[in-house]
């Protein structure tokens, strides 16, 4: 079992979704992909992902193996497959910590406002790169 692939990601659906979820979710995707139905070259391969990601995710043992090997990868918590971060949730404090480090006693709401846009900006131009 590849560790680096994420089947939940694959099938759409959240971690903590239970069989039924898990079992629509490949019915409407396999009958999106399936070769009969899509002529795309691209839907023979999509379909096998979505096989191999049923087969473990369907099965209590094998998606309770692939559940411990996924939260013991190093690879899931830089967030590589699904582009989360542990680390991102407290990024956007950075600048009101440098204001107090460098001695600002007061913080300026309009200052901090205007950080936060910039920073959101920047977000979202970084999250938008990724999508691409």
């Amino acid at each position: 079992m590849n560790s680096q692939v994420d089947y939940y990601n694959i099938l759409q659906v959240s971690p903590k979704a239970d069989a039924d979820v898990i079992q629509a979710a490949y019915r409407r995707l396999a009958s999106r992909y399936h070769p009969d139905k899509n002529p795309s070259p691209e839907a023979g391969e999509k379909m096998m992902q979505l096989n191999a990601a049923y087969a473990v995710l369907s099965d209590p043992d094998k998606r309770r193996a692939y559940d411990m090997a996924r939260a013991s990868s190093p690879s899931w918590e830089e967030g590589v497959s699904s582009g989360y971060s542990k680390n991102r949730s407290a990024w956007w404090f950075l600048p009101l910590a440098a204001m107090v480090l460098l001695g600002t006693t007061r913080v300026q709401p309009r200052l901090v406002l205007w950080v936060g846009l910039i920073l959101l900006l920047l977000w979202l131009f970084k999250f938008r790169q990724k999508k691409n």
